[in-house]
């Protein structure tokens, strides 16, 4: 295509009517795949007749294919849409030599493109990209020599965060170009240019690039380095001749953008990196300890030069002689943070600290101009962005607020009596001068640092922590009826921050209550949030809790009101905090209360979803802008759907209401999972869980929203299976019978079963998932066919399918499992298989050709089964397997005649498996009990809590007794299965589990775990109240009476220590 019609189509996307701009946009997306596209449109844009508006039309979409089509991920399919070779040949060739040519606005288009083809060509497929840049470099055309340091800069970052091992190239980029970048910044650094401002800015940020990871061997040498610091230097200290020192607030978006304030923050950036990662030796970390003695020589050599300077910068700034950017104000305190950490650098700051404090931190804690055009514009926009912002860790307010904590943590003794008489004197001229000469921004400072101050304030040993009572009354509350909207909201939260300071008279915590319901109805939002805030420390104070009661209704209408006003979970939180404290209270319009939660909730995620759909990440500037403020409607929705769950949770007992609320919040759940929002599924999941554990049944509606789980399973919920499982948990445990009885949900079960048990995408953690899935299949089912004996429900070709699971990873050393917890769910499984039926799991697993393998497991690993639950699963599967053993005794042709020999193994594994019960269970009621006490109380036996809650038992001592008994049996061909177990050294050498055969040398149950099982005290199975004992004491009695002689040997070969053990299990038999 010839540059006519290319600047005709590219003009054609600016032009007014849509139909026209849709169909340019369905040509430009035909073009992608034709050949010498790329060609045509460097060809266009560097065409001096063709106008500038199409030129950068074509220089984006030439950004965007490149990104989208210069060469497939290894993750992507081939596809005919990549740039052709030929094309990649000619755009590196040339891509350079035109950006020379362009303005900088399309030079920035491509440049993008370059960092895109650097990442996939350099260095193996283009070679001569920084011979290049080096020519570009020493040449006189400034153009020329812009773009070379542009290029350079794509270089650089293109190795920013590899690793060490990957970063030679750069340390060669650094000796070769780097001394070139350093000569070329020195020779402009003076020159008010904006264009070579931006050359000093990519050159200083390319060394800023190049010291992320580690510090470049050249710039080890301190000449070299030192040239590079004094560039710095020289930047940040030049002014912006164009900005008087008083400029305007409506020039400070300007003035950010300026390239020379972008180069002084590069300047502060590379100075900041060199100080806290490498020149400091008290922040030096265990992965940089190398550079302890570069450390010692810059903390004594550059440090302070630096330190100096920032000092000059901040009287400036003090003063208003000197204008600093608010990222500028931001990294400069970070600095100074570091500096009163470290004992030298703390020696040269320490006699600037209060001047610090009170010449540059407090200026910066008063409301600003900009702070009251926000809030008179937006209040809402002022509420994300001051009161709840996502982006708030590169505010300079937060910065400077962070500085003052530490210097007056930190440096207690030094700082903490001046700051507090600071701000008494600021605090007492407010309250003695006229209300016309007051001024309210040192007042909202004065309680802004206060507030910031509160830990070290509050502590016990604070010269004023007797009185902070008076100075909650004196200087506080007063303003919550100030005139100064601003002063209502900072009142509000000092508040917040004192709130546990006790009041000799009760009545005044009371008092500030309803002064603090009052403003939830203030007439700005802001001072609304505020409010909402406040109302959280009065939710947990029982000495005010009648008075809240009586105005619950209030407070929760108001709530809402807000909730519905702004995009935050703050208020959500608050809302979630009452649900905890005063369900009960809330139950009579709990409904209510969540279909407007619900409703807030929609409309919400409307916006958002609109949002999204809109944004065009590739050509629309306000991208990141318009994606932090989906994030935070994101979080609002989260917080709305983790306030929902915590009421309905609450409501335990409530059944009709809960049901009620089902009916409600059902359609925003379905929302979620027709949708697609995975950043809501853990919250949503939660919900279900709540509703169906409460209710103990599957209503009509938890059944219509099964089937929008289930397809957002199936297209990406696999990743969300651990969030998944206690609601479908709940979905078997209550809605069992539906679930078996009906192909369409039994296989839905099954499928996600089933992806979730051999999916390449789920670890061991999301398989456990996938196991304890199983087990409530099984269980249930047994739980179910026990109590309705004429309508059982046959599962046997699901359990066969489960058991061929198991045998993935039992059966296979390749891939047995790598953990504890997932082997002892995997073993759970064969036994709850034995559990349902003996003969389905003997013949499965001979079928599948690792029985003999797998029962060795059961056998020798019971040791690893050491919570309640794990025994009782261990204990009755085992016994289900020795009386069916027993019971087919008197068939010689039975297949289980070969396990007679093995009866006594499996009854002292299940004995073995007892001894540690009593300890269990009462590990679990001291975790129970631990649990319920207040957070407050101290628990002298918190560390019985991670030993083992048995002895050590010589388990493995049967292995080789295991083997004998079970020599002579073989499933149908030698399998050469994964045991992994620790198969004693006199084994024969045909044995079927010889480790040596096999070559299993990487799980041992003697090792020391970090992944040990823990106890999950929400968890509730069909088998809880089974008393174990009495299923032992059962196993014996049938035994005895079907086979006398294997009773009599069995019981004959005890030691006297299990026979103490058999006495013990017949007694506790008959307890209840």
């Amino acid at each position: 295509m010839d540059s006519n019609s290319l600047s005709v189509l590219f003009s054609n996307t600016f032009h007014a009517d849509q139909d026209i701009r849709n169909q340019t946009e369905q040509k430009l997306n035909a073009l992608e795949s034709q050949p010498m596209l790329l060609p045509a449109i460097l060809s266009l844009i560097s065409d001096q007749t063709v106008q500038d508006a199409p030129k950068l039309a074509a220089a984006i979409y030439f950004k965007n294919i490149i990104r989208k089509n210069w060469k497939p991920r290894n993750d992507e399919p081939t596809s005919q849409n990549y740039v052709p070779e030929q094309d990649q040949t000619y755009v590196k060739a040339e891509i350079l030599s035109i950006m020379v040519k362009t303005p900088s606005n399309i030079q920035s288009q491509l440049q993008s493109g370059i960092a895109t083809i650097l990442s996939h060509d350099f260095p193996d497929n283009w070679p001569d990209f920084g011979p290049k840049v080096y020519g570009l470099l020493n040449s006189n055309d400034i153009n020329s020599t812009k773009v070379g340091l542009l290029s350079l800069l794509e270089l650089t970052q293109l190795y920013r965060f590899k690793s060490s091992k990957n970063r030679k190239p750069l340390y060669e980029i650094v000796s070769t170009l780097f001394p070139i970048s350093l000569k070329i910044v020195e020779s402009i650094i003076d020159s008010t240019d904006p264009n070579m401002q931006t050359m000093i800015k990519a050159g200083i940020k390319a060394f800023h690039a190049s010291i992320q990871v580690d510090l470049p061997p050249p710039l080890m040498n301190f000449e070299f380095l030192g040239a590079w610091g004094s560039i710095f230097i020289k930047v940040i200290t030049l002014n912006n001749p164009q900005y008087s020192a008083d400029f305007d607030d409506d020039d400070l978006e300007e003035f950010e953008k300026n390239p020379l304030t972008k180069a002084k923050k590069w300047a502060h950036r590379s100075l900041n990196r060199l100080f806290n990662r490498y020149g400091c030796v008290y922040l030096i970390s265990s992965n940089t300890k190398k550079y302890t003695p570069f450390a010692k020589l810059f903390t004594e050599n550059f440090a302070p030069k630096i330190l100096e300077v920032y000092l000059q910068l901040v009287s400036g700034y003090a003063s208003h002689s000197f204008i600093i950017s608010s990222k500028a104000r931001y990294l400069i305190s970070n600095f100074l943070a570091d500096t009163v950490k470290d004992k030298s650098m703390w020696k040269l700051l320490k006699p600037h600290s209060v001047q610090i404090i009170t010449e540059y931190i407090f200026p910066q804690l008063c409301y600003s101009e900009a702070d009251a055009e926000l809030w008179e514009s937006s209040p809402a926009d002022y509420v994300n962005k001051r009161i709840d912002s996502l982006d708030d860790f590169n505010s300079p307010v937060l910065a400077a607020t962070n500085l003052l904590i530490d210097l007056v943590v930190e440096r207690r003794s030094t700082n903490l009596v001046p700051t507090l008489q600071f701000i008494n004197q600021v605090l007492e001229t407010y309250k003695n001068a006229s209300p016309e000469s007051r001024n309210d921004r040192t007042k909202d400072g004065a309680l802004s640092a206060m507030s910031s101050l509160a830990l070290s304030v509050r502590n016990k040993k604070s010269p004023i922590a007797s009185s902070l009572d008076k100075f909650l009354i004196d200087y506080v509350f007063p303003d919550f009826l100030s005139s100064n909207k601003f002063l209502r909201a900072r009142s509000l939260d000092t508040f917040c921050n004192y709130s546990d300071v006790q009041f000799s008279d009760p009545q005044i915590s009371i008092s500030v209550f309803n002064q603090v319901v009052a403003l939830l109805k203030d007439t700005e939002l802001p001072v609304r949030v505020y409010a909402a805030l406040a109302i959280r420390p009065f939710i947990e104070n029982e000495s005010v809790a009648e008075v809240v009661v009586s105005q619950l209704p209030v407070i929760v209408e108001q709530l809402l009101l807000i909730t519905n006003q702004i995009d935050s979970d703050l208020v959500t939180d608050v809302i979630e905090s009452i649900s905890v404290s005063y369900a009960s209270q809330l139950e009579p319009f709990a409904v209510q209360l969540c279909q407007q939660l619900c409703d807030s909730f929609l409309r919400i995620m409307n916006e958002s979803l609109n949002a999204s759909a809109s944004i065009n990440f590739e050509s629309s500037s306000k991208g990141l802008s318009d994606l932090e403020d989906m994030s935070s409607k994101t979080m609002a929705a989260m917080g709305i759907l983790r306030t929902l769950g915590t009421l309905i949770i609450n409501l335990d007992g409530s059944t009709s209401t809960v049901f009620n609320i089902e009916q409600v919040v059902y359609p925003i759940i379905k929302f979620v999972f027709d949708n697609r929002i995975v950043d809501l599924y853990e919250e949503a999941f939660e919900i279900v869980d709540c509703c169906t554990f409460n209710l103990k049944q599957i209503s009509p509606s938890c059944y219509d929203l099964f089937g929008s789980i289930y397809n957002s399973f199936m297209d990406s919920g696999v990743d969300f299976i651990e969030d998944m499982l206690p609601s479908l948990d709940n979905y078997v445990s209550y809605g069992l019978e539906a679930f078996m009885k009906t192909p369409e949900l039994r296989q839905r079960m099954f499928g996600i079963i089933e992806i979730v048990m051999k999916s390449d995408r789920v670890g061991e953690s999301g398989r456990i998932a996938g196991c304890k899935l199983i087990e409530s299949v099984i269980l249930n089912t047994m739980d179910f066919n026990s109590k309705n004996p004429g309508s059982t429900l046959n599962i046997d070709d699901l359990v066969s399918q489960f058991l061929s699971f198991a045998n993935i990873y039992l059966g296979n050393q390749e891939n047995f499992p790598k953990s504890s917890p997932f082997l002892i769910y995997l073993l759970e499984l064969v036994l709850n298989s034995l559990q349902y039926n003996v003969d389905l799991t003997i013949k499965t697993l001979s079928d599948l050709g690792s029985l003999n393998s797998i029962l060795e497991l059961i056998a020798t690993k019971k040791n690893l089964f050491k919570l309640c639950h794990n025994k009782r699963v261990y204990i009755l599967g085992a016994c289900n397997l020795i009386q069916t053993i027993v019971s087919n005794s008197a068939n010689p042709n039975s297949v289980y005649q070969i396990f007679q020999n093995g009866i006594p193994v499996f009854f002292k594994s299940v004995l073995d498996c007892v001894k540690g019960y009593p300890a269990a269970i009462k590990a679990r009621s001291e975790l129970e009990s631990l649990y319920n006490k207040e957070y407050n109380e101290n628990d002298d036996n918190d560390d019985d809590f991670n030993s083992d809650v048995e002895s050590d038992f010589e388990g493995d001592d049967l292995n080789n007794e295991f083997n004998q008994a079970i020599s002579g049996f073989t499933d149908g061909g030698n399998s050469k299965s994964g045991s992994n177990a620790d198969i004693t050294d006199d084994v024969s050498d045909n044995d079927l589990y010889s480790d040596e055969e096999y070559g299993y040398n990487g799980y041992d149950d003697n090792d020391d775990y970090d992944d040990e099982l823990e106890e999950d005290l929400y968890f509730e199975s069909p088998i809880d109240k089974v008393n174990v004992y009495l299923v032992i004491t059962k196993t014996l009695e049938f035994m005895q009476s079907t086979n006398p002689s294997t009773f009599n040997a069995l019981v004959g070969g005890l030691t006297p220590e299990e026979q103490q053990l058999l006495t013990v299990v017949s007694k506790e038999s008959t307890s209840s």
